[in-house]
């Protein structure tokens, strides 16, 4: 499902963090969002799931406006794992990922056997089995963010909209849960902090400075050292991965 930002202004102050953002994501492309705190990729990001409705400018589905179809036709085809989803803590994993489905049935339907097999599939594939039973009460920041990512692929979306997947992940389940998400032949749009796994697994990055596009094409057009010293305010180089040739991200303070 192609998702375009056309013309998007958007914040909650007085000056927008967000402004005037015009991007088309193809069906099936990962996008990363990148840029420094308070660059507005959150902003930009709830735009698309209705947590933030825009200023000016339209935020488009295929060829409708989120904010102009039904809330519920927007949570069939968009699945989300946000910043502030707190999850409901008195939930087992296996509950919070049970809501995922919830978009797909009528007012009084029950969870059928093939619903069931869907959230079991989600919580295998991203780790999340082994503690399906346990309320998330119990568990550690990066085992819940693996629970709501579960809950994210059990909606079967068209589109995933992702802020800070990677958050309280340990290395490996960091480089696992992209490369499950990337694996998933849906459109991707992820809100990343940490460079080299923008550039390991996105298909496109759009680099973000105070609300306005820097930059945006291929890993290796956008992260150069022009944009690394203008965004970032860090010197870099990016070199290929000695074992697969993926691009790699190297980052240094400023000197001089």
């Amino acid at each position: 499902m192609k998702l375009v930002f056309d013309g998007v202004t958007a914040g909650y102050a007085d000056v927008p963090a967000v402004h005037d953002v015009t991007l088309t994501i193809a069906k099936g492309e990962f996008v990363a969002v990148v840029g420094p705190n308070g660059s507005g990729k959150s902003t930009l990001l709830k735009t698309v799931y209705r947590a933030l409705r825009p200023r000016t400018g339209a935020v488009l589905l295929g060829a409708e406006d989120v904010w102009t179809v039904k809330h519920r036709q927007v949570a069939r085809r968009v699945g989300v794992l946000g910043q502030d989803q707190a999850g409901g803590y008195d939930f087992t994993a296996r509950e919070a990922v049970r809501l995922g489905r919830y978009p797909h049935l009528g007012a009084f339907d029950r969870l059928s056997a093939a619903d069931e097999k869907v959230v079991t599939e989600a919580l295998e594939r991203t780790g999340a089995g082994e503690f399906a039973d346990r309320p998330l009460s119990t568990l550690s920041g990066g085992e819940r963010q693996r629970v709501l990512l579960a809950r994210a692929l059990a909606q079967q979306p068209e589109v995933l909209v992702l802020d800070e997947p990677t958050n309280h992940l340990d290395p490996a389940h960091q480089i696992s849960a992209l490369g499950l998400v990337a694996s998933l032949g849906v459109t991707v749009v992820a809100a990343l902090h940490t460079l080299d796994l923008a550039a390991r697994h996105a298909t496109t990055i759009v680099a973000l400075k105070a609300g306005t596009i820097a930059a945006a094409g291929p890993p290796a057009e956008v992260l150069t050292r022009e944009i690394f010293r203008e965004v970032f305010a860090v010197d870099g180089s990016v070199i290929p991965d000695p074992v697969d040739g993926r691009p790699r991200v190297l980052l240094r303070e400023l000197s001089g």
